[in-house]
């Protein structure tokens, strides 16, 4: 068992914060003397200049939190609503396609953001998470910013079809007109680069100094060049254009349709058939009246009336016919056509109004052959029969063979 009577008083040690190694020193008169000496801090590490993995690991780790990407990436904003400081895993991004290519590594990532000199994003001391510098304000997206950035944004054209990002953004880099903030490359619905960019300055000044530059070349190619908004005004021009062509050709063929099936009714139409009966006031008249009147002077095709009606149009079986009937009709009762006590105004169909008529008459035979032909489909399917058991579990198993889970990666931020 120790001896506690020979400890020390505590008022005899002498303690230093932050110290850890003992020694034992005795005073003069026998008692032991316990001094805590530091331990020295730690250097900090020696990073130096990036190295050209860690440029890119900077830039695209940037782009991710930077001006032109955060205020539109919906997905990194609610990462980033996670946390109240604002951190994100490195985990996140390294699903990213766009960095993945580079490096997966949680360690080089870190070490790359600690190289990073702009203070725009900055890692967390265990080197897991990440975030924008809250000092730094992410910019609305709102018109006016949509309107600054477009203002540094230039549609540049003519690049080869197989280039990669990373080589177009060594090319704008090397221009030396400004810094660059994004290269965005324009694809097609099939996601295949269509050799046009979109290329955004980080000022305007940048911008202009990109567009007074003059004639330039990708690998002896000159590419066309403007800036957005110039591009985005020709693209609605030509936009309008294409629709006043297509309204223009849309009436021309409806023009022609007309024209074809005035033809058609023409060539179809018994003309001089068709008298039209006006002043039908008698709200009791029925068609069977109308058609057994006429019919005395001439066969009767057919008598387009409704009860209640005040007009009908009396068509016969033989062209020409028409004038015929009237001329009769008016001799048999003193220049009068008397139907149910009502006197009727009776004339022929001529011109344009036959031809409308006719084309009336056309168009509801049409419309009878449709319904018809409809109704036989259905009948026939009917009569065949409900297919067999067998029949629908064979094709049962070829649905469910037919799809499958998709594999799909995370979606990337899109192109630079």
């Amino acid at each position: 068992m120790a001896d506690t009577e020979n400890s020390p008083p505590a008022d005899d040690v002498d303690m230093k914060a932050g110290g850890d190694a003992e020694t034992n020193n005795k005073s003069p008169n026998g008692e032991v003397k316990v001094e805590i000496k530091d331990e020295p801090e730690p250097e900090p590490e020696v990073l130096g200049p990036p190295n050209g993995l860690e440029k890119k690991i900077i830039k695209q780790m940037e782009y991710y939190f930077g001006d032109v990407n955060l205020p539109r990436d919906r997905y990194l904003q609610e990462q980033i609503k996670l946390d109240n400081d604002g951190w994100v895993a490195l985990a996140v991004f390294t699903r990213f396609n766009r960095l993945k290519v580079l490096t997966t590594n949680h360690n080089i990532i870190a070490k790359a953001i600690r190289k990073a000199s702009s203070g725009l994003i900055s890692i967390s001391k265990d080197g897991v998470f990440v975030r924008r510098n809250p000092d730094m304000a992410v910019p609305e997206n709102t018109e006016e910013w949509r309107e600054d950035f477009n203002a540094r944004t230039a549609y540049v054209k003519g690049f080869p079809l197989k280039v990669s990002l990373d080589k177009l953004i060594i090319f704008f880099d090397k221009l030396g007109a400004g810094d660059v903030d994004t290269v965005f490359m324009r694809r097609n619905p099939n996601r295949e680069f269509k050799g046009s960019v979109y290329v955004t300055f980080h000022t305007t000044e940048g911008m202009e100094k990109f567009m007074n530059l003059g004639e330039i070349k990708y690998e002896d190619k000159v590419l066309e060049k403007k800036t957005k908004m110039d591009y985005f005004k020709e693209k609605e021009e030509e936009k309008k254009k294409k629709k006043l062509e297509q309204l223009r050709k849309k009436k021309e063929e409806q023009k022609k349709r007309e024209e074809e099936e005035r033809q058609r009714v023409i060539d179809a139409m018994q003309v001089g058939s068709v008298l039209c009966v006006e002043n039908i006031t008698a709200i009791d008249t029925e068609r069977e009246a109308i058609k057994n009147y006429f019919t005395d002077f001439a066969p009767v095709a057919w008598v387009d009336f409704d009860t209640g009606d005040t007009k009908a149009c009396v068509r016969f079986e033989e062209a020409g016919k028409a004038d015929d009937v009237l001329e009769k009709a008016k001799a048999a009762n003193e220049d009068k056509i008397v139907i149910n006590n009502c006197e009727l105004e009776v004339r022929v169909l001529e011109g344009e109004e036959e031809i409308v008529h006719w084309r009336k008459i056309l168009r509801d035979q049409d419309e009878k052959k449709k319904k018809s032909s409809s109704k036989r489909k259905g009948r026939d399917h009917r009569d065949r029969g409900p297919r067999s058991k067998r029949s629908r579990d064979d094709n049962n198993d070829d649905n469910d063979k037919s799809g499958g889970d998709d594999d799909h990666d995370d979606d990337d931020d899109g192109d630079e």
